[in-house]
This record gives structure tokens, sequence and C-alpha cells, in this order.
């Protein structure tokens, strides 16, 4: 007999933050609710970087105490250094009363499935789905193999929210996945430990002060598009580089293997370069993907919602991936309640998640853009609509943002139709920031970056 139930009201795949939010929203609803995982978490993800309003969603989620007991490392806010421009901006400064934080995504993923499971979902990792058959019908049915036993099954159901990430289970199976033909970029990324990082007032500190000292999120510039992150974490720090085509023929000369890439693509970058001076690259902690911006040409559907990086991913410069994933899981979790609510209204209830999900997606690209490279101008009214959306503060913070990284050519036309730029970048971040060490002594970055001319 199957471990794995027969029937559930709503199929959720992939236990990311995404997937779990919808899955514990839904349980809470009362529903029957099976999550499929093909994994085990923790599972090592890349580290992230998350912004305040994450915290809204974990209250909703029954989950915020075990984020807090989880003891992350407190982030202050962010810092940018664009053609040799040093900006830095204080997230506490908008008027957040709850932290932004540096979270090991492995750890946090796992205690959002486990909040999941609490609230009723029935979580059954190492069970893969292959394909969603019936879709749009009465009764759909998730085809799935069980990894530890070798079975294959299905799960009859009402509703699909596919949550599978890169994967993209439904988007792949029904066709509705598009590369975004602006944004081919490359990423690798690997964790160090020891070596320094950057606190707000330009401190430069050594690793073990991260506690003490929060660090910032620093986003370092590789010619217009090119970009490196360096985010400190409870047990290492998060470094990644990622390069537009222009650069990644140089990327690919620099050494014999990809650690030796990337290991001189990060001495290449000034700044983060100086802070992994004293760095060591962990074993085995080395990851790279081509092409992984995309967008869905469809949604939502009768019976079905893409959520999380399973509907689109786009350049995380600005860190909204998982408050993308956790608005979308939230959102599906609200449209499925209202469709099986109001039988034969679903197909409106799809329309509406498409509407408002394609708006904030929409929003975020676009801010990842530098000035002049968007292909799709229809975009600007959709993510003038989206930004109407947030609050004053969010779309304050989400201006700061692209200001700190030369990157507001396409937003900032937009809330200027809002409200006074003027105000915002006199008053939300600093500029010209100089870099010193604690002992007082200035923080001299290092070589001339090598991949800067190739922009």
């Amino acid at each position: 007999m199957s471990r794995v139930p027969e029937k559930a009201d709503v199929v959720v795949i992939g236990g990311g933050p995404a997937g779990s939010s919808a899955a514990n929203l839904l349980a809470q609803s009362g529903y029957d609710v099976v999550l499929v995982d093909k994994t085990t978490h923790p599972r090592l993800t890349v580290g992230e970087s998350l912004l305040p309003h994450f915290w809204k969603y974990l209250d909703a989620l029954g989950a915020a105490k075990d984020i807090e007991d989880a003891a992350f490392i407190l982030k202050s806010g962010g810092t940018a250094i664009w053609r040799d421009t040093v900006r830095q901006m204080r997230l506490m400064d908008f008027g957040y009363s709850r932290p932004p934080l540096h979270v090991e995504r492995g750890e946090f993923d796992h205690i959002l499935l486990k909040a999941a499971e609490r609230n009723g979902a029935k979580v059954y990792e190492r069970v893969v789905a292959r394909k969603v058959e019936g879709i749009g019908g009465s009764e759909q049915r998730v085809c799935f193999g069980d990894l530890d036993s070798g079975e294959e099954g299905e799960i009859r159901c009402r509703f699909v929210v596919d949550g599978s990430g890169q994967t993209g289970v439904l988007a792949n199976q029904l066709g509705f996945r598009e590369f975004d033909r602006d944004l081919r970029f490359m990423s690798v990324w690997g964790y160090f430990t020891g070596g320094d990082y950057a606190a707000q007032g330009g401190l430069i500190c050594p690793i073990e002060k991260r506690r003490e000292i929060p660090p910032t999120t620093v986003q370092e510039g590789i010619g217009d598009w090119g970009w490196c992150w360096h985010i400190p974490q409870k047990e290492s720090t998060s470094v990644g580089l990622v390069l537009p085509p222009s650069q990644q023929a140089a990327f690919k000369a620099s050494g014999a293997n990809l650690e030796a890439r990337f290991l001189e693509g990060c001495r290449s970058v000034r700044v983060v370069g100086e802070l992994l001076r004293d760095a060591t690259l962990l074993p085995d902690s080395l990851y790279g993907i081509r092409d992984f911006a995309y967008h869905p040409t469809q949604l939502a559907g009768d019976g079905w919602f893409l959520v999380g990086d399973a509907a689109a991913f786009v350049d995380p410069i600005n860190s909204a991936g998982v408050l993308t994933a956790f608005y979308t899981g939230s959102a599906a979790a609200q449209c499925v309640n209202a469709s099986l609510r109001n039988k034969g209204r679903s197909a409106y209830y799809a329309s509406v998640y498409s509407t408002l999900v394609r708006q904030r997606l929409t929003l975020f690209r676009l801010s990842a853009l530098p000035e002049g490279h968007n292909s799709y101008p229809e975009d600007y009214p959709i993510a003038l609509e989206a930004a109407r959306l947030d609050s004053a503060v969010e779309q304050e913070l989400l201006m700061v943002q692209t200001r700190l990284t030369d990157r507001s050519g396409n937003l900032a036309p937009l809330l200027a139709l809002d409200r006074d730029l003027s105000y915002i970048t006199s008053t939300r971040f600093k500029e010209n920031v100089p870099l010193t060490r604690l002992d007082g002594t200035p923080f001299i970055p290092g070589r001339p970056n090598t991949m800067q001319s190739l922009a």
C-alpha cells in the first residue's frame, strides 16, 4: 500500500516557500492538502537576503516564532558599489519594526514546510511529480514516483498548485514557459568561511562580529549589467556572480575549472574580492546555472496555478525572490479557496490571480533591468498598476533599491507619477560612503575589475 494518499482536495508540487505557503493556508482553511517534494529538507539552496515585508506572511503561516528562534543573522540594510561609487541604505529608516534577515534557505524552507505540516498539510518528501493528467477536468490526477519505494502512482484532486521551481512541472508540460530574451544571464555561487563584511557607515568588520554589528547585503556592479552579491549568514557567507553574455567569455577563459574561474571572478570584483582576501571557499559548495530568467505565457487555468519560481524568475538583484514566492503562494491559496467555495467560478479566480501576479512579476522584472534594455514596452503600464497596489513605504524602498544600483531608469518615470522622487533620493540613502576598518584605517579595494571592460 502506498504511503501517499490516493485522493486530496488540493495537491501542491514543491516544498519551497511558495508551495509550503499555499499548502499551509489551504490546510488552515480545512481542505485536505497533499504536498509532494522530490528532495529531502533541509536542502542546500542559495543564501538569501530577506526584506522586512516577509514577516506579515510568516504571521499568517504561524511560523514567525519558529523563524525568530532560528536566530538567523540580522541585516541592517544594503551596500551597493556601482561604478566605484559606494551607496548605503538602512532599512529601519523606512519605519519597519521587525528586522530584515540573512538566511540559510535550506533551514528557512524547512521551517516553513514543518509549519505547513503542523497546520494540517500532508507532506511527502522524495516523491517526484511527473505530470498532471486530466487538466481542467472535474478531477485531475498528479502522477508521481516514490523515490524510496520505486512505486509509481497517482493522486486524484480538484486543484493543483505547482511550486516546483526551476523544474516547472506544469509550465513545461503545458508549454507555458519562455526564456527572457533580455536576461540571458549565467550565475555561479558558493559559500565561504572567514573574511570580512560591510556594515552601516562603511564599516568593514571581521566576520566574527556579524552578530554584534549587523551586516549589510553587498551588491557590487560589474559594468552595467553584471554584479556580485555578498551575504553573511550564520555559518558561512554566500557569494555569487551574475554575468550577462558579454562577460561570460572572459569568465570561462579565466581558469581551468569552475572553481578556479569562480575564485578568479570573485577576486576581480574589487570590494568583494578584498572582503574575501582571508576567506576560504567551502569544499563542494559551488553551483552554477545559465539562462535562468524566464516568464510564463499563462499563470493559471481551470484547476491549476503556478507559484514561485515555477511561474517566473528574474535577476535576483532586488531580493524579490522569497517575497514573490510568499505573494504567489498566498494569492493562489485564496483563489483556490474561493473557487472551491463558489462552484463554477474557478475561471474567474484564475483570471484574477493571473492579472495580479503578472503585474507583480512585471514590476520586479523592470526593477532588475538597466534603462534601455526592455524588449517588452507593454510592461510599463502593467508594472505601474502593481506599484500602486503597494504601500508608500514599499514603493519608496523599491525605488531606493534601484537607485542604489543605477537601475532606476525603467521605474523612475513610473513611480514619479505618484510622488516626489527628490525626497526619496535625498533622505533614504547615502552616497560616496567611505569604507573604513574597525581600527579606523581606510579599507582599500582590491585590483581593477578584469571583467569590467567587457560590460
